[in-house]
Parts: C-alpha cells; structure tokens; sequence
C-alpha cells in the first residue's frame, strides 16, 4: 500500500473501526474490535465513544456489543452523483427487466470487489438475482471485468493495489488482462455466471460527464426460460443500449455509431 503523506492516527482508528464492524457483520465488544484491529482497548475506547454519539454505531440488545447504524447508509445516500445513478439507472433497469423477461443488476467498485447497489426482479416466474449488497471479487465476475476494462489508469491502478492486497495472484491478474482488450473491443462482457450453472452473465459499462472511468455496471444474469423474450444472441446489445442511455442521462456524450 502506498506510503500516505500525512497521518491522522485519531482518524485511521476510527476508520479501523467501521471497516471491521462492516467486514464482520456482527455485533462485538469493544475488546473484540481492539483484537481485530491490532489496537488495545484503551486506544479505541474514546473514537468508540466518539463514534457511537455521532450515531454511526449503536448499542444491541447486549449494551456491552456493538454494531453499525443506519448513519453511514444515509450519508452515503445524500452524495449527488450516487443519487444520480439510482435516478438515472432505475427506469431504465425496470424497461430492461421487463423487454428481457430478466434480472437487472447496478454495481459499483469496492476496493477489490464489486458490490451490488440496486437491481430489479424479472417479470417471469423464473430468473436469477443476488441481494442488495451483495460482494464479489472484481475477478470472478462480470461486473468486475468490465469496471476494470473501462477504468482510467489511476483507477486501475488502485484496483491492482487492492487485488494484490486481497492476495490475487500475478496469474490472476495476467488473466483478467487477458480479457480486457476484447471487452473494451466490444463493449460488453458476455460469459458463463461463475456462480451458477446455466446463468450467462452480460455486464455493459456506465460512464457519467467528469469520469473517465467507468463508475457502474449494468448487468443481466440471463437465463434461458421459454417465455424469454430475447435470445441470448440478442441479449448483450439491449443491455450495452440500455447502459449508454444510462450514461447519457448522467451527461455522458452518445459515443458514435458502432
């Protein structure tokens, strides 16, 4: 990790401590945060203190354990461009959702994982989707691939950072570079759900008007039902269109005619 240029310990302990209450999602005592962190209990009992009056943790059923509030969720969710995704995404996922007969997911870069922040369910009695929330790594996953491909090279830098951080492997990362050239080639990522059997995962990126990178993914967990409306042929061009309205609605310019 990158040498920061300036420490602020009072904020990199409280910082400790809501990465490690989000990573366990379980209650803890202030002595079990203290050991998963590396601190004593001692360093962390007044940014707990601290924490727990601004409203960002709160006290359980047990009053001695711990857990996050709804507070970071709701700063989260006053951030304009994340407000403009959601607004921007969601009428266009319902219209996808229903056109296809199938699942709409919104993902978005989490350190070395995607992590799911809207979807809509498909119309069919049949189809595939993960909960609100849901994490996966960059690598294993459609979404994941094509947020690489599509990333600036700052960008792609910190998201090699974070991989290798996770304990990815040269060849893994050899591998997911090995995908990239043909998804920016085409648009799109297209391949089998390595979640589950018979699920073709098609993943298309969003771009907004000042990033360079992209800043979601749209994807379609497609699974071949008989009241499909589309083939899976078809499938990828819907969801890379869909994408660009997307983009288009966050000031993104139309790309030219491919």
């Amino acid at each position: 990790m990158t040498e920061a240029p300036y420490k602020a310990p009072a904020l990199e302990k409280g910082l400790d401590i809501l990465e490690c209450l989000a990573s366990l999602r379980t209650p803890q005592s202030i002595s079990d945060i203290a050991r998963h962190i590396g601190r004593s209990r001692s360093e962390i009992y007044r940014m707990v203190v601290v924490l727990e009056m601004r409203g960002y943790v709160e006290r359980t059923d047990d009053p001695e354990k711990l857990q996050l509030s709804n507070r970071l969720f709701e700063v989260g969710m006053r951030s304009p461009p994340k407000m403009d995704l959601h607004e921007a995404a969601l009428p266009e996922m319902s219209t996808l959702a229903a056109r296809m007969m199938q699942s709409i997911q919104l993902a978005v870069v989490s350190a070395d994982q995607i992590v799911v922040i809207a979807r809509t369910e498909s119309p069919d009695d049949v189809g595939f989707s993960v909960r609100l929330g849901h994490r996966r790594s960059i690598m294993k996953s459609a979404s994941g691939i094509v947020l690489f491909a599509f990333a600036s090279p700052v960008q792609e830098a910190k998201m090699l950072e974070d991989l290798k951080a996770a304990g990815a492997s040269q060849e893994e990362l050899d591998a997911l570079y090995a995908q990239t050239k043909q998804v920016r080639e085409q648009g799109f990522v297209s391949m089998p759900s390595r979640m589950v059997d018979g699920v073709t995962d098609i993943s298309a990126p969003i771009f907004n008007a000042i990033s360079s990178s992209a800043v979601a993914s749209l994807t379609v967990p497609f699974v071949v039902t008989r009241r499909a409306r589309v083939s899976l042929g078809e499938a990828p061009n819907l969801v890379v269109e869909a994408a660009q309205r997307i983009s288009a609605a966050l000031g993104r310019p139309a790309p030219p005619p491919r």
